[in-house]
């Protein structure tokens, strides 16, 4: 059974899913584009035929079409809804490609947003999806600076990601930044502020190099600045970076047994809560004091006195993970 079809105006443009009589405006529109999208996309004028048997729940094609059209077609650009998975995740990847002679003069933009309505309105006028997402290699500033320009956020950086060939042919596995969106957040401010997730954990206890390679390590798990009293051998400095790194850091120095009270002030005094700030404090051996205790927090324990193994590292970056979401989680 054929999905019904999808489409929504606006000011400029139409959208509508495909439809056979597409094929010969799309492949006009992708050959006078073609020089221009190759460096990033395949350029396949005949792949609308593939995408015209695909059609179904999983894999929704748009094209945006021109109120006033201009030379021999009036395809200003493709958008692909793919890889929807339906049930509780509810999400897509979106694709997209903006054609001559419409390219940069906003109408594609306005175009996606209209896709983007539909994606999230709920079937059967639109396709029910919660998040979409899209994947655009870092170089590529116009088609990311277009995702932000709808609200788009920054999620992140996956290595080697897709197959592709770049201007002159040559193939490889390519990086790509992702950017996405969730249905609450539609429709989006232009140009939002980007807000990453924010992680803090101290390490204290036995000093010396064990400690501060360890904390090295840890910070590199953990994606986050190390803020070290090795460098900066004055803590309220160290807590003012901490206080001005937008995604947090591993702070290690040396913390007294009996400073609960001011710890916790400084930490709440530079917007975090205390009780979701893990400390790790290092031991030199395993008959080296008592296990550190915090009265509104979480104390890991990890021997440094030789090198920390691999999987302790990753433990303690999972457990300084799991006390921020722990300590975050919204009330009920």
């Amino acid at each position: 059974m054929l999905p019904p079809d999808l489409h929504a105006d606006g000011e400029q443009v139409r959208v509508h899913t495909i439809a056979p009589a597409d094929v010969a405006p799309y492949r006009r529109a992708v050959e006078q584009s073609r020089r221009r999208i190759a460096r990033w996309n395949p350029v396949n004028p005949d792949d609308i035929r593939g995408h015209l048997a695909a059609q179904s729940r999983s894999h929704r094609t748009f094209l945006v079409r021109a109120h006033h059209p201009e030379g021999d077609h009036d395809v200003v650009g493709k958008v692909n809804v793919t890889g929807v998975v339906h049930g509780r995740f509810r999400s897509a990847a979106l694709g997209y490609d903006a054609y001559d002679p419409y390219a940069g003069r906003g109408l594609f933009s306005e175009g996606i947003s209209l896709v983007i309505g539909v994606a999230f309105a709920a079937e059967p006028e639109g396709m029910g999806l919660h998040r979409v997402e899209a994947n655009v290699q870092p170089g590529n500033v116009t088609s990311a600076g277009l995702l932000r320009g709808l609200g788009f956020r920054y999620e992140g950086f996956t290595p080697r990601m897709m197959w592709m060939a770049d201007v002159a042919g040559r193939e490889q596995w390519r990086d790509h930044d992702r950017y996405a969106l969730t249905a609450e957040e539609w429709p989006a401010p232009a140009f939002p502020a980007q807000e990453p997730h924010r992680l803090a954990c101290l390490v204290g206890g036995e000093p010396g190099p064990g400690r501060t390679g360890f904390a090295r390590r840890l910070a590199r798990e953990l994606a986050l600045p190390l803020f070290s009293q090795d460098v900066v051998n004055d803590q309220t400095t160290l807590y003012r970076l901490l206080a001005e790194s937008p995604v947090g850091a591993v702070v290690e120095a040396d913390l007294s047994p009996d400073d609960n009270e001011e710890l916790r002030e400084v930490l709440a005094g530079v917007g975090l809560d205390p009780a979701a700030v893990l400390e790790i404090w290092c031991r030199a051996g395993e008959t080296d004091g008592s296990a550190r205790t915090r009265p509104w927090g979480e104390v890991l324990s990890v021997d440094t006195s030789s090198p920390v193994p691999d999987r302790e590292v990753v433990r303690a970056a999972l457990e300084v993970r799991r006390v921020t979401a722990l300590r975050a989680r919204p009330a009920g």
